[in-house]
């Protein structure tokens, strides 16, 4: 991750990758083919290994009984943020790396694997404590069901506006697409939730800049 990041993924070769094994002190190439079979199962990996730490990071704030909606809201933005932005870095030299991950389906679904019991736990402990009210939907479903049809929904959401979109602002572009997500949000749980500080930060950041 730290040759991708600062070379991006297109440009950093196998062989950069070799000889940064091993301390810097390098390794024979029969060493990487044991473990992997070719640079893109390594980058897989590498994003694996990174959405699995995003997860945690997540499931500690869902898993928090003190945090209400708009904290977990709030909590979560900021190290999806940094995700964000540390993707940008290792795909910089690449511009279809947004498509690149959402090509793997299989990470974004092992990431939402990790952290959908614990945000149906989450869902139901709010309606419990009053924190969401009870509509018609969440009387019909359970909480699981739930959970997932805010994962699937803001999915789609935010990637049917960035398909809509055509901005060289990143950091705006995002903006935006949060912008949607959290109205779809609010429009499901049936409370008016706010865009997380760790965004309009963001976009207060890029307006002065």
């Amino acid at each position: 991750m730290r040759l991708f990041t600062q070379n991006g993924v297109t440009t950093t070769s196998l062989r950069d990758i070799i000889k940064a094994m091993n301390d810097g002190k390098g390794v024979g190439m029969s060493v990487f083919y044991y473990y992997f079979e070719s640079k893109d199962d390594l980058v897989n990996a590498c994003l694996s290994t990174y959405f699995d730490r995003q997860a945690q990071d997540a499931i500690e704030i869902l898993d928090d009984p003190s945090l209400d909606v708009q904290d977990v809201l709030d909590g979560v933005a900021i190290p999806l943020i940094a995700g964000i932005q540390k993707l940008s870095e290792a795909f910089a030299d690449n511009e279809n790396w947004y498509n690149y991950l959402g090509s793997n389906a299989n990470l974004v679904n092992g990431f939402m694997t990790k952290i959908i019991s614990h945000l149906a736990q989450a869902l139901s402990r709010w309606l419990e404590q009053g924190k969401l009210p009870r509509t018609v939907l969440t009387d019909a479903i359970d909480t699981e069901t739930l959970a997932w049809l805010i994962s699937d929904g803001m999915s789609s959401v935010i990637d049917n506006r960035k398909m809509a979109l055509d901005t060289s602002n990143e950091d705006e572009m995002y903006a935006v697409l949060f912008e949607g997500a959290v109205a779809f949000l609010s429009q499901l749980l049936g409370r008016p939730l706010k865009m997380p500080q760790a965004i309009t930060s963001l976009r207060d950041m890029t307006a002065r800049c």
